[in-house]
């Protein structure tokens, strides 16, 4: 069964009307039970269990899921202001334009183009716009954690050994296990046709990926104890916690909470803490 509420759905464009019905076409699921839950219990399920990181996946392309993410920031900062907002979307030199921007240093087209968005990302500025304005207007800290593309390119043709002593990835970097390696498959569609070789270097390459941006989110953890960190990342690099969760436990003992996009209730039970759809 398809749990991809509306997404095929064409709503009327509306002002007042288009917000509430993005959110009433959303819906929750408890990825332990199956049940399907409210908002709310996502939220008290955060701020109870004192979890310092919440993992958004998303859809890159998707605006409902955008739209999700930042009600999710909303709500979290109501409870508690020490929130951080974490981006995949920037890469970590970036980070002081982020800060300018936050400060009320520079306008958000600087910020953008000295972060170059638009060779690294590319993706639709609108569909993230509204976070970075909201921890603007609300003075609330935006954390860079990709690694840089042209570190990325280089390590690709390191040793593992190699690879731990850069300043990008931690001493303890951990190779591709059984598990990872067949969610890798999965993910890029079975791929049966490729050598050894080949799936090697695409499997380093998602390592630096996912190492590099769990290093960078341990770090601030642990500059910055009394903040909680949302980050913004591709439900690839969160799903069944093989990417970047598992690493951030490994390296600072903080669990998090996973929330994924689901198409598949049946299929994505257990591979996140909660699942959203439309």
């Amino acid at each position: 069964m398809n749990y991809k509420c509306g997404a095929d759905r064409t709503y009327p464009v509306l002002p007042i009307i288009l917000p509430m019905l993005l959110l009433i076409a959303q819906c929750l699921y408890d990825l332990k039970t199956g049940e399907k839950v409210p908002f709310d219990t996502l939220i008290e399920r955060i701020v109870d269990s004192k979890a310092r990181v919440v993992y958004l996946g998303e859809v890159h392309t998707s605006r409902e899921i955008h739209d999700f993410q930042m009600r999710v920031i909303r709500a979290l900062y109501e409870r508690d202001s020490n929130l951080t907002i974490a981006y995949e979307m920037f890469q970590q030199p970036a980070q002081e334009y982020l800060d300018e921007y936050v400060e009320g240093k520079i306008h958000e087209v600087v910020m953008l183009y000295k972060a170059r968005w638009h060779e690294t990302w590319k993706y639709d500025i609108g569909l993230y716009r509204q976070t970075w304005t909201f921890a603007k207007e609300k003075g609330i800290p935006m954390l860079a954690t990709n690694v840089p593309d042209n570190f990325r390119k280089r390590a690709k043709r390191m040793s593992y050994e190699r690879m731990r002593k850069t300043p990008y990835l931690p001493p303890d970097l951990q190779e591709p296990d059984s598990a990872y390696i067949e969610q890798f498959k999965r993910m890029m569609g079975g791929h049966a046709h490729f050598d050894q070789k080949t799936l090697n270097t695409f499997l380093k390459a998602m390592i630096v990926w996912d190492e590099g941006m769990a290093y960078a989110i341990a770090r601030y953890l642990k500059r910055e104890p009394h903040r909680r960190v949302v980050m913004l990342v591709g439900s690839g690099h969160v799903y069944n916690r093989l990417g970047i969760p598992n690493r951030v436990e490994r390296m600072t003992g903080d669990r998090g909470i996973v929330v994924i996009p689901i198409n598949n209730l049946k299929e994505d039970l257990g591979k996140g803490d909660f699942g959203v759809c439309w």
